[in-house]
């Protein structure tokens, strides 16, 4: 009776070590699903930012018509050009009177502003130097007043998005090569716990690879299943992002996903095998006693 009882104590001791190996599989892998899904979408993400910008183009009150046609169909036709949107003078009151609260052009007896083009230029061409060098390719057109910008808003950008870059990549690989000792010293718990079993297949004359075999094979496979846990619980991540910023749509390029999932299948299922295979053979080169 109580060896049967101490029996059930150490399996149950095998099955909580396993378990734990399957919660620290998977909260290791969601982590990495994310840091690579932000490595993955950062230009995207940078693009988002850098297309809400907003250039605006001021026509003087002595625009004709056809001069107008002929510049918003030269923005139109530009390759860097996203977006390009005609705001009357009319409309522009509205809006400003909307921000302030207050009706000014009635208490002012006339409209002060201008017709307005606003115009949003592709992220990934989105600098100081190149909106400068676009602003500068408007001087053709003289019925232009002003053109202008948030230069300094640009500039943050620029330099912020720079540096979350490299701080991505380097937290990548602490975070990769940390997640590999994790996984490394879960399983070495876990076949501490079961050294037993392997001396007693030794004592029976079982083969290295015999031993070894089984081994792997449990660890790959709640790698496997640690990995599609990760992935569903990603899967909810991401339509959840979807949910509260609609105008990022985190879906656009589906090889990006495919490219995590298999990384996230590679790396836990080789992680795995390489700590169970050396962790067992240090195992059996210990001395066993006949």
């Amino acid at each position: 009776m109580k060896r049967t009882s101490n029996k059930n104590i150490s399996k149950n001791k095998i099955n909580t070590n396993l378990f734990s190996i399957f919660i620290i599989n998977t909260i290791i892998l969601f982590a990495l699903s994310i840091i690579g899904f932000i490595y993955l979408k950062s230009s995207s993400i940078e693009n988002y930012f850098k297309e809400n910008i907003t250039i605006n183009i001021y026509l003087k009150n002595s625009t004709k018509e056809v001069e107008y046609n002929q510049l918003y169909k030269y923005l139109s036709l530009s390759d860097i050009v996203k977006k390009v949107e005609y705001i009357s003078k009319e409309d522009a009151a509205l809006i400003f009177a909307e921000e302030i609260g207050e009706e000014f052009v009635g208490f002012l007896g006339y409209n002060p502003l201008l017709d307005m083009i606003s115009i949003n230029l592709f992220g990934e061409v989105i600098d100081v130097y190149n909106i400068e060098n676009f602003i500068t390719s408007l001087n053709n057109f003289e019925f232009i007043e002003d053109v202008e910008y948030d230069r300094p808003l640009v500039e943050i950008l620029s330099e912020n998005f720079e540096r979350i870059g490299y701080w991505i990549i380097i937290v990548g690989i602490l975070f990769f090569i940390t997640s590999f000792i994790l996984i490394n010293n879960s399983i070495k718990i876990s076949i501490f716990a079961k050294r037993e079993i392997i001396k007693t297949m030794q004592l029976v004359g079982a083969t290295s690879s015999f031993i070894r075999k089984p081994f792997i094979m449990e660890y790959v496979k709640i790698s496997f299943y640690a990995c599609i846990l990760a992935l569903f619980l990603f899967i909810i991540f991401l339509f959840q992002i979807t949910y509260q910023i609609q105008e990022f749509d985190v879906f656009d390029n589906l090889n990006d996903i495919i490219t995590l999932t298999l990384f996230l299948i590679f790396f836990g299922s080789i992680s795995s095998f390489i700590s169970s295979y050396f962790v067992t053979q240090k195992h059996l080169k210990l001395k066993v006693s006949r």
